[in-house]
């Protein structure tokens, strides 16, 4: 029987979506207090995250933005909208280092063991 190839989402564009993230590591010198905040929203530690080891552990993982390719972003560099699944989540950490609070936005990527890279 012959297969039919998917005519809508990033099957159809022979895109797999990005791997969900779990984990992502503190910035270096941060102490507590931390504070993490997703799609601008402060989430509870210990109810949905924790802190292991110099990282934030996710209770519930983190979809990070799809990554555009050559031709949507040629398209954005035109003017011309970009439609598709280009949502993702958003992750902002506030936290000590040396005794002044500090706040950064993280891009996330997935990477090795579901690990995001760290702040730009």
């Amino acid at each position: 029987m012959r297969q039919r190839r998917a005519t809508t989402g990033p099957m159809a564009t022979g895109r797999r979506p990005a791997r969900p993230v779990e984990r992502v590591p503190l910035p270096a010198g941060a102490q507590r207090p931390v504070r993490v905040f997703v799609n601008g929203e402060e989430w509870a530690e210990g109810e949905d995250w924790t802190l292991e080891s110099g990282a934030v552990r996710f209770h519930r993982a983190l979809r990070p933005r799809p990554p555009l390719g050559l031709g949507r972003s040629l398209m954005l560099a035109l003017g011309i909208g970009v439609y598709g699944d280009l949502r993702g989540d958003t992750l902002d950490l506030q936290y000590a280092r040396d005794g002044v609070l500090q706040a950064v936005n993280v891009p996330l990527r997935a990477g090795p063991r579901d690990v995001a890279g760290g702040p730009a």
